[in-house]
């Protein structure tokens, strides 16, 4: 009988195949405007339905592999029964979920050993790694350079917000704080001493570096940091 065709006779390849190229599809598509209406995804759909789709693609790949070596290893060894597509894809992905149980486990066990190590900066988490206080330090103590010198300008009065153009808005920004910025107290002038001026915000942990309207940088927890704005 002719081989010709018999290879797309074979179901799990042909559905491999097929899910190979709508794999492909969905990760490579890309909107082609041409004066027609179109309709496109928002930033995070796009790249939750990328993901998907490459998550999808290397599961079919791997459930492949592993039908493949599964049933050249039942060969020698006639007790193992032969393996679907379908069965391999299933322990597949029993697999997959089987090891990010374990990687669950082991961030929980991480942040109970090391309590308060990692904070939070945007959609991800941080080392609150020791070697960046200085780094911290720095940063700050150039934002309180650009607040006196502002003080000294307009009478003794610090900014009443964080947007003056005065002061470069980099500066705003703590280090690897994807964004965030500091927490800032307008209204106060330098005749007023020891009142938080600027502080990092609450994703550095429980106690943050705080500017004092005197010019001091000290060390606070959030409950030390409420007495102080206390009138």
């Amino acid at each position: 009988m002719s081989t010709r065709g018999m290879w797309w006779r074979w179901p799990a390849l042909r559905r491999t195949l097929v899910l190979i190229v709508i794999g492909g599809i969905l990760v490579g598509t890309t909107p082609a405007h041409a004066g027609m209406p179109s309709y496109d995804l928002d930033d995070v759909a796009r790249l939750r339905l990328q993901d998907i789709s490459f998550f999808l693609v290397l599961m079919v790949i791997s459930s492949f592999v592993l039908k493949l070596l599964w049933n050249g290893l039942a060969k020698d060894f006639k007790s193992l029964p032969a393996l679907r597509f379908k069965h391999a894809f299933g322990i597949s992905l029993l697999l997959g979920l089987a090891m990010l149980l374990i990687l669950t486990m082991i961030s929980g066990i991480r942040e109970v050993l090391t309590p308060g190590a990692w904070r939070k900066q945007g959609a991800t988490y941080q080392l609150n790694s020791p070697a960046l206080k200085p780094e911290r330090q720095r940063s700050l103590a150039q934002l309180r350079a650009e607040l006196f010198r502002y003080a000294r300008a307009n009478e003794g009065r610090f900014p009443l917000n964080d947007f003056v153009e005065e002061i470069p808005e980099k500066l705003w920004e703590p280090p690897s704080g994807n964004g965030v910025r500091y927490v800032y107290r307008g209204g106060l002038t330098t005749n007023v001493l020891g009142q938080p001026l600027a502080w990092e915000p609450s994703s550095y942990g429980e106690a943050t570096l705080v500017l004092l309207s005197d010019g001091e940088i000290v060390k606070l927890d959030s409950a030390e940091l409420l007495k102080r704005m206390e009138p």
